[in-house]
C-alpha cells in the first residue's frame, strides 16, 4: 500500500512489473487500517494519528501496489480452488 499524498505516484512508478488499484475491496480497506491503527501504536508517528483523524478522506489517497507476477500466482490458486 502507497500512502500518495501528493497524487504522483502513479507518473513515478515504474508499471513494468506492478498494477495500481484502488482501495475497493473490504479486505484490503480492513488490513491497511490495522496496520496503520499497529503503527501508530507502536511508533507514535504523527503521519498515521494524522491519516486515522481523517480516514474516509486519507483513504482515497492510498494505492494498492499488486506485481504482476504475484497477482497472476493468486489468480491461479483461486482457480484451483474453485475448480474453474
Amino acid at each position: 500500500y502507497i500512502f500518495d499524498e501528493d497524487g504522483d505516484f502513479n507518473r513515478l512508478c515504474n508499471m513494468e512489473m506492478v498494477e495500481l488499484e484502488a482501495m475497493e475491496a473490504s479486505e484490503d480497506i480492513a488490513e491497511l487500517k490495522l496496520l496503520i491503527e499497529n503503527h501508530l501504536e507502536y511508533t507514535g508517528s504523527e503521519v498515521a494519528k494524522r491519516i486515522l483523524a481523517d480516514w474516509k478522506g486519507s483513504l482515497a489517497r492510498f494505492v494498492k501496489v499488486m506485481p504482476t507476477d504475484y497477482k497472476r500466482v493468486l489468480q491461479e490458486q483461486s482457480k484451483k480452488v474453485s475448480g474453474f
